[in-house]
């Protein structure tokens, strides 16, 4: 690996750690196993729930449907995913504040 290579990776690594940090704002690690967690549990839990998002919003149930019945299913639908997320945020936060 070159020395560009491994700047690289940290620049990478430094980006996705800042973008963690902004979505798990008020619990700033201040531990290395507060960095741990935050880099081991809160990218794969963000990347699970962005996934999610796309699956379920981006069904073949929802692809051909009228604008009346994406608001009657798709609107409680979207509100249980926010929902899913901020229980994911607020479960991050609370490991990173125990650790």
């Amino acid at each position: 690996m070159t020395l560009r290579e491994a700047v690289s990776w940290i620049g990478l690594a430094a980006v996705l750690l800042c973008g963690l940090l902004y979505l798990y704002f008020p619990a700033v690690p201040h531990s290395v196993l507060g960095w741990a967690v935050l880099a081991g549990l809160g990218l794969p839990v963000s990347l699970l729930v962005e996934w999610l998002g796309n699956a379920v919003l981006g069904s073949r149930f929802f692809a051909n449907r009228s604008s009346g019945f994406l608001t009657l299913l798709g609107l409680p639908v979207v509100l249980l995913l926010v929902a899913i997320a901020a229980a994911c945020v607020r479960l991050i936060q609370a490991a990173i504040f125990a650790a």
